[in-house]
């Protein structure tokens, strides 16, 4: 049948949006022959690929199929890497502006309560709880979540070291542990650890973190050798938001500009609105406020469309210190 060689092609592929549609033709194909493995199969590549590719509704829809039939017989979905998409589904969830905070926390007892279940460590748990506090604003919360996660034991389903590394420097970059943040990224930094996606998120915010501590020299360093790793990637707006911001901080206004105008058209069909929000906001201060109107609006509305779901102010504030 097409759809089993659509999948065997996609499987030598680069993560792209052709390997998206070609993977979304196959699952359709699939369900509707009733292959139930080739379905599986097809759904667990698209998560993993849209992890590169950038399309996180298109993961959490494949996702929230996976559990479904894991739930109604777990025989055709393997428990272990349910659990293991689970964490990358978890930590993006309160990225979305339309998902709601009690529909996030109901997801995150959903994971806790299936790696407790099936006796797995809730070190994954308690991380992706940290990082969606940090999403929200919720800074008590994040430190709280941060003790549990550093003091819980690994097991298998843990990230690896490169990955947690970049995730505790982000936490005490969040909470503006500038030292504590230099001290903890100093390995991904000086290429002792690194993975798939380190240290592209790591040069970002350590870009910033150096601004603060000081160090104009390791700043610009860490803008020069993380931005050819993010330019003009669909799935790493985040870390390129955090490099534009370090650019409109440092007055290198025309080199920000021609990011902002490189990436516009990318950030705007995101499917995160965090994503659109962090980048937008890193630009705000250079949009014309005449001829850009459309986009001073659009950073406004999301600021406070995040802000409202989230019960707090952070983004506001965020925006008003900026």
């Amino acid at each position: 049948m097409d759809y089993l060689n659509a999948l065997e092609e996609a499987w030598g592929m680069d993560d792209n949006a052709e390997k998206v549609k070609l993977l979304e033709q196959a699952i359709a194909s699939a369900d509707m022959y009733n292959d139930v493995e080739s379905a599986v199969e097809a759904r667990e590549l698209l998560i993993e690929t849209c992890l590169t590719a950038g399309f996180p509704k298109k993961q959490l829809k494949a996702f929230s199929w996976l559990v479904k039939k894991w739930e109604d017989d777990n025989s055709s979905v393997d428990t272990f890497d349910l659990l293991w998409n689970y964490k990358w589904i978890s930590e993006q969830i309160a990225t979305f502006d339309e998902i709601s905070k009690t529909q996030i926390n109901r997801l995150l007892e959903d994971m806790k309560l299936k790696f407790e279940l099936q006796n797995y460590s809730l070190r994954p748990y308690y991380k992706v709880c940290t990082l969606d506090a940090m999403w929200m604003g919720e800074v008590e919360k994040a430190k709280q979540f941060f003790v549990k996660w550093n003091n819980t034991e690994a097991d298998h389903l843990n990230d690896c070291l490169a990955c947690e590394t970049c995730s505790q420097a982000s936490y005490y970059y969040f909470i503006k542990d500038y030292e504590k943040a230099k001290e903890t990224a100093t390995p991904i930094i000086n290429g002792k650890l690194a993975c798939a996606e380190v240290p592209h998120y790591t040069y970002g915010e350590m870009a910033l973190v150096y601004l603060e501590l000081g160090d104009a020299e390791m700043a610009q360093e860490c803008f020069d050798k993380g931005y050819p790793l993010v330019e003009k990637q669909s799935a790493l707006i985040q870390p390129l938001s955090c490099l534009l911001k370090y650019l409109v901080k440092t007055n290198q206004t025309e080199k920000a500009r021609e990011v902002i105008d490189a990436h516009l058209e990318i950030v705007l069909q995101a499917e995160s609105g965090m994503e659109r929000l962090l980048f937008l906001q890193a630009a705000y201060p250079l949009f014309d406020r005449e001829k850009e109107a459309d986009l001073v609006g659009m950073t406004e509305a999301l600021t406070a469309k995040f802000d409202v779901r989230n019960g707090n102010s952070y983004y506001q504030d965020s925006l008003n210190a900026y």
